[in-house]
């Protein structure tokens, strides 16, 4: 009864257009939902985001789960996430991503999730850190490993949106240190990360893990810029 009343005083909204959310429906409304720009390749080791980092990085595969473009639907839910609080939006597009991965046999042969770490007073500002919710659901789902201590942040630095690939690069190279450690030698470690633009914070993070013997590497995101 309680529960009935404060959904009637503070219905939950969809996070893009607001509308009252329907009984099972989580997040987005289904229209909405239906509206998103999803990524559906068929090729995991040559596609947007394997493109973007061709010639810095080796991987082993690649995806992403929607296609980002200045004021469409993906960039207003990524903005809610990072800036308006809205924490459950991580887990939500994890779980979605995480369904379609299953169907992939190469997410079988993930060893560890790894979220793109934040800076402590970044995360001090925000609250959270908006990868993890969607790093652990996909763990979750894989039944795989997760870590959130293979690498840390070091520098705290201001946005990177309006920099050029190349800034971006100068200014975020050295700031990921990696703890490696054995049980981490020959492994398959997914990346997981927001937003892919430049590359810049991936390459960045993957100059580190490289560094790990025998290590596989592959990226996992939430949208692709366009």
């Amino acid at each position: 009864m309680f529960r009935g009343l404060i959904d009637l005083l503070f219905p939950e909204v969809c996070s893009s257009c607001e509308c009252s959310l329907l009984e099972g429906e989580k997040v987005l409304c289904t229209r909405c939902r239906h509206d998103l720009p999803v990524c559906n390749w068929k090729d995991h080791q040559q596609n947007f985001v394997s493109d973007k980092l061709k010639g810095r990085v080796k991987l082993n595969f690649a995806d992403a789960l929607l296609y980002f473009e200045k004021g469409n639907k993906t960039q207003s839910l990524l903005h809610d996430l990072k800036y308006k609080g809205q924490e459950n939006i991580s887990r939500y597009l994890g779980l979605w991503h995480a369904e379609n991965l299953k169907q992939m046999d190469w997410s079988k042969d993930i060893d560890y999730i790894i979220p793109v770490p934040t800076h402590p007073k970044r995360r001090r500002e925000r609250g959270y850190n908006q990868v993890e919710g969607y790093a652990k659901a996909i763990q979750q789902v894989l039944g795989c490993g997760y870590s959130d201590e293979l690498l840390q942040r070091k520098n705290f630095s201001k946005t990177q949106v309006f920099k050029n690939r190349l800034s971006r690069t100068e200014v975020i190279e050295h700031n990921f240190i990696l703890n490696p450690a054995e049980k981490y030698f020959g492994k398959h470690i997914a990346l997981t990360d927001d937003l892919i633009t430049t590359g810049a914070t991936a390459e960045a993070c993957f100059i580190q893990l490289s560094k790990l013997k025998d290590v596989r590497l592959s990226l996992i995101v939430m949208a692709v810029a366009a």
